[in-house]
């Protein structure tokens, strides 16, 4: 093999490594899209920047979770959880000037009080479409009885 063999060889592990993440990210988010209902969701992880801090991601209701994954991440895990009977909707509000230009037109922002399984209870902001906004709200609301999610 001379060295024309050696540089279809090179060209061609380069064309697969810089393939494979761009068909990794597009089977992954086929893949969650059918494990359960995924809509758009920008998660505000930086509260204390000035219009800034938005991270674009899916999110993804799940039995009694709702769990939201970075759209640029390798990852098959989620980066936050929800659980269902540890959240509530503090209220929602169109996005400032400044969130407006990273945010897509037409999201709103709700504040949840929320325990992810990875951090402590805290406000979470996190921005979506309005029809979005209401399945989410219907999903908290629709906490089955039995687990006394509003007895204080």
């Amino acid at each position: 093999m001379g060295w024309i063999g050696a540089t279809w060889i090179v060209v061609v592990v380069v064309l697969v490594c810089s393939l494979a993440p761009l068909v990794w990210l597009f089977w992954r988010r086929r893949w969650l899209s059918r494990l359960g209902s995924t809509f758009e969701c920008a998660v505000r992880l930086n509260p204390g920047a000035a219009g800034g801090g938005w991270v674009l991601g899916l999110a993804r209701i799940e039995g009694e979770y709702l769990e939201w994954f970075r759209v640029f991440s390798l990852s098959l895990t989620p980066r936050l959880r929800f659980r269902r009977t540890s959240t509530a909707a503090l209220g929602s509000r169109d996005p400032t000037q400044a969130e407006a230009v990273v945010l897509y037109q037409g999201e709103r922002v709700v504040d949840l009080r929320a325990t992810s399984d990875f951090d402590d209870e805290r406000i979470w902001e996190l921005a979506m479409p309005r029809d979005n906004l209401t399945a989410l709200l219907s999903w908290l609301e629709a906490a089955p009885p039995s687990l006394d999610r509003f007895r204080s």
